[in-house]
C-alpha cells in the first residue's frame, strides 16, 4: 500500500465510525419509556427493566469505544497531514507495513505496542488468593479429558 491508499483507508474508517456513532446516538436519544413495548413501567417485570438498563448501558459503552476509535483515526489523519504518518510515536522508528495494513490508525510499532501492554497483567488479588483445585490446569485437563492440551 502506498501513502495515498493509507489516507483513503483512514477516511473510509472515519466515515464508517461516524455512521456507527450517529446510529448509537439515535438509539440512545430514544427515552427508555419509549424504547420498550410496555405501556407502563409499573407492571413490567423487574428482570425486564434490568435487561433494558443493561442494553442501554451496553450502547453507551459501545458509543464511548467508537468515540475513542474516532479520536485515534483523527490523530492518524493529522499525522498523515504533517508527514509523520507511519512513524512510531514512542521510538520514532517506521511502523511495519503489515501492521499499518491491519491497523490503519495505529501510532505505535509492534514492539512499542507490546511493551505498553505489559502493565495489563492479572489483578493484584490473584497474588494473594490461591486458586482452588478446580482451577488447577492438571485437574482441568484430566477431569474433562482434554488430552490435546497436554
Amino acid at each position: 500500500m502506498n501513502q495515498q491508499d493509507y489516507y483513503e483507508a483512514l477516511l473510509s474508517r472515519k466515515e464508517d465510525i461516524e455512521q456507527q456513532i450517529d446510529r448509537r446516538r439515535e438509539i440512545l436519544q430514544t427515552p427508555p419509556s419509549e424504547a420498550t413495548d410496555e405501556l407502563s413501567a409499573y407492571d413490567q417485570h423487574p428482570g425486564d427493566l434490568g435487561s433494558d438498563t443493561f442494553e442501554r448501558e451496553k450502547e453507551l459503552g459501545l458509543l464511548e469505544m467508537l468515540e475513542f476509535e474516532l479520536q485515534k483515526v483523527n490523530t492518524s489523519l493529522s499525522h498523515y497531514q504533517n508527514g509523520s504518518y507511519g512513524i512510531c510515536e514512542q521510538c520514532g522508528q517506521q511502523i511495519e507495513p503489515a501492521r499499518l495494513q491491519r491497523l490503519v490508525n495505529t501510532t505505535l510499532c509492534a514492539a512499542c505496542a507490546r511493551s505498553g501492554s505489559d502493565h495489563l497483567g492479572r489483578p493484584a488479588e490473584e497474588n494473594v488468593i490461591r486458586p482452588s483445585r478446580a482451577f488447577d490446569i492438571e485437574f482441568d485437563i484430566a477431569g474433562f479429558n482434554y488430552d490435546e492440551y497436554k
